[in-house]
């Protein structure tokens, strides 16, 4: 009885253009002031970016996997996946990868490119 109810509502989508779906519409991205989304998320993407840059002493791995993951979230809020590359400064993808693989030298770059960029902080 299942399986007849199941093929009966797959048929029934296909024939609505279920299988035709506009992938625009599925993809589709909610516009939201980033500040707000750093509120939901409960991360602070300047405050996180200062506390990397006032480290004079090697990060825990406790402290690096926090630092990462609000490098993360930071990256999802203002570089969302899909958008391409664009220039944002700071690159919070580079600064996110740089520190979860452990790699000094390019965290060490990405961050003298982030205390580069104009400005106090993202702003949108």
């Amino acid at each position: 009885m299942k399986r007849w109810i199941s093929c009966l509502m797959l048929f029934a989508g296909v024939a609505n253009g279920a299988s035709s779906v506009d992938s625009d519409l599925v993809n589709e991205r909610f516009t939201t002031r980033s500040h707000d989304m750093e509120t939901q998320w409960r991360v602070d993407c300047t405050a996180t970016l200062g506390a990397l840059r006032t480290t004079n002493r090697p990060l825990s791995a406790l402290q690096r996997s926090a630092l990462a993951s609000d490098l993360r979230k930071c990256s999802f809020i203002y570089q969302p996946p899909g958008t391409g590359r664009d220039a944002h400064c700071p690159d919070y993808t580079q600064l996110w990868r740089a520190l979860e693989a452990g790699d000094d030298p390019a965290l060490a770059s990405a961050l003298k490119q982030a205390a580069a960029c104009p400005g106090p902080g993202p702003q949108q």
